[in-house]
């Protein structure tokens, strides 16, 4: 029993080791420090307390993998969040001497920072292979039994709840929008918001709908985008709901970051409830279908699926603006390992889920690839009003409204496309 307990040690910690290693030393201090002369192998290059720390972080990290303890998992963490804190003191401008103990503060708020962000708005996922491995690691299975037990009875108690915004926290949401745009930007290099066409006094008075394209495998954008200052500058007052699949609130753990963020399921009742109460919602009108539809960063088609027309007589009835949104970037952040398998499940069967796991940075880890990302978010677009004795849309103005939309989603694709940086890609609309 001892032996297998120690060999689970250490597997989990010369996992940890090498995960935390590739996303502290090769992803985050890339992305922070290019501009310092950051190397992939640097022996005894920056400032003295960054290659202290360095040493201290990989030897307390590696040499504890060696010993058959329960204490190697934790000084393997240890050792890597010490590795990781490192970075905030590299400079290879400087080899010594005394520097702004304050500008060191701030680096390592920002190194923790963008990590912890990018870990909750990407890769929220790695909550759940956290919490399985602690109870892994301590083997104790009566006690596992019990807290699963207790978690899973909230699925009846607060399910509900959850999907609908009631759980969200207010603390936690001006948090993410203090810092997302700082992070992102030190992530993906480059973060922009182009605004296409104006916006009316007239149109902050009705609700809108946020029509996010392309539903990439991890659409985190859609969550984070108006968050963003340049958002709203042009958006005054309007502060937009995401509404994500209903399969998020199933997963354990995730399903309270996302409510915690204030995303709700979405579904007919609460789209229009969300609508009615906060004035604005952000979907993806792809779906799932969509998803399944794109493969990683060498493809160089963006396929959108457009059958779905339930979120324009939504817009319709409840007397809103449509307003397109275009991500460019984001869909060539990922790679799905899963997706030949997920392709032919979900077009076999029509499963309500598409088989997913999703990779990015240095084709292992679960954060995405450092990729330029630029939102182009269109003109709000007024629609026809619905019928007077009913109250509901008509199908001919629905259809109708549904393929100018798609034209004009068409136009902001091709027009932006290249001051995206991306002259390559093409746009394949799929009404299947």
């Amino acid at each position: 029993m001892a032996a297998a307990a120690d060999a689970k040690a250490i597997v989990l910690a010369s996992t940890c080791v090498l995960v935390a290693t590739c996303a502290t030393h090769f992803g985050a201090g890339r992305a922070l420090w290019s501009d310092r002369g950051w190397r992939a192998w640097q022996p005894m290059r920056g400032r003295r307390a960054f290659v202290a720390l360095q040493a201290v972080g990989d030897g307390r990290a590696r040499w504890w993998v060696l010993v058959l303890s329960w204490a190697s998992l934790g000084l393997g963490v240890a050792g890597e969040a010490v590795v990781g804190v490192s970075l905030a003191f590299f400079d290879e401008t400087r080899t010594g001497g005394r520097t702004s103990e304050t500008m060191d503060a701030r680096n390592v708020a920002r190194v923790v920072q963008m990590l912890t962000v990018l870990h909750v708005v990407h890769a929220p996922h790695m909550a759940v292979f956290a919490v399985l491995g602690t109870a892994y690691a301590l083997g104790r299975w009566r006690t596992l039994a019990a807290v699963v037990a207790l978690y899973a009875s909230t699925y009846v108690t607060r399910q509900k709840s959850l999907e609908r915004g009631q759980r969200k926290w207010e603390q936690f949401q001006t948090w993410t929008l203090r810092t997302v745009e700082g992070a992102a930007k030190s992530w993906y290099g480059s973060v922009r918001v182009v605004h296409d066409g104006k916006v009316s006094e007239a149109a902050h008075s009705s609700p809108h709908v946020f029509a996010y394209h392309p539903h990439s495998m991890v659409p985190a954008g859609a969550v984070w985008f108006h968050m963003l200052p340049d958002f709203s500058a042009r958006f005054r007052g309007i502060q937009p709901v995401t509404l994500a699949a209903s399969v998020l609130f199933k997963a354990p753990i995730v399903r309270e970051l996302a409510a915690w963020l204030g995303v709700r399921a979405v579904s007919r009742e609460i789209f229009r409830s969300t609508l009615r109460e906060q004035g604005a919602v952000v979907v993806c009108p792809g779906g799932q279908h969509e998803m399944q539809e794109h493969g990683g960063p060498m493809e160089e088609t963006i396929v959108l699926c457009t059958k779905h027309k339930g979120f324009i007589r939504i817009a319709i009835e409840e007397r809103a603006r449509v307003v397109p949104v275009i991500c460019f970037g984001e869909s060539k952040s990922w790679t799905n390992i899963m997706a030949k398998p997920g392709r032919y499940l979900y077009r076999r069967f029509r499963f309500g889920f598409t088989p997913l796991l999703a990779v990015g940075y240095l084709g292992i880890l679960p954060l995405p690839r450092r990729v330029p990302i630029t939102f182009v978010i269109g003109e709000p677009m007024v629609l026809p009003d619905p019928d007077a004795l009913t109250g509901l849309a008509k199908e001919s103005d629905v259809d109708a409204f549904h393929a100018s939309y798609y034209s004009q989603v068409e136009r902001l694709f091709d027009e932006h496309k290249s001051k995206a940086g991306f002259p390559e890609l093409c746009l394949v609309m799929k009404n299947d």
